[in-house]
């Protein structure tokens, strides 16, 4: 089964055609339908462990196509930290944030304001929310929220260098 064409999601979200102005999704109502369905994806996650082992694909994902409406220099942030899950294997659970795992999070409220804007790629992806939100079991939703961090991270391709250079000051890489 193709799962990234055969997404069921509640019909009064679901559009026709591309509706959300960011990442394209086939939604009604845009980025409010976009945002509601995150929702959902972000409740899930925190209240099952084991769903919330994916929770910073789904994060940087979304905050990448909606660079318009997550701020300017989270661009920044959020792709610097995908190079990091994706090229180096990091942990993208929540509960290794809550333990302490927070190199970026401190890292970003001491030089935040000295990140450069990325200009976003037209294309944001194939991949959206929709692509995870109805997975069925704990596993198919990290795979599906790896993949879609993959296709976000592979539409930003312009900015890869300045990510890995970043992620390689920020955890000395040599």
């Amino acid at each position: 089964m193709n799962w990234k064409r055969s997404i069921s999601v509640n019909q009064s979200t679901v559009g026709t055609t591309p509706d959300c102005s960011c990442c394209c999704a086939v939604v009604r109502d845009g980025f409010d339908s976009c945002r509601a369905m995150f929702n959902t994806v972000l409740e899930r996650e925190y209240s099952n462990r084991a769903y919330g082992e994916a929770h910073l694909f789904t994060v940087d994902a979304f905050c990448l196509q909606h660079s318009e409406q997550c701020g300017p220099r989270s661009n920044a942030f959020h792709l610097m930290r995908l190079c990091w899950l994706l090229e180096h294997g990091g942990d993208p659970s929540i509960e290794r944030v809550q333990r302490g795992g927070r190199a970026f999070y401190d890292a970003r409220e001491e030089t935040y304001d000295t990140f450069p804007f990325l200009e976003p790629p037209a294309d944001r992806g194939a991949l959206t929310v929709l692509s995870v939100l109805d997975a069925q079991n704990a596993q198919e939703h990290a795979e599906r929220a790896r993949a879609w961090g993959q296709c976000v991270w592979d539409t930003w391709s312009r900015h890869h260098a300045w990510a890995r250079e970043q992620v390689r000051q920020w955890f000395q890489l040599h």
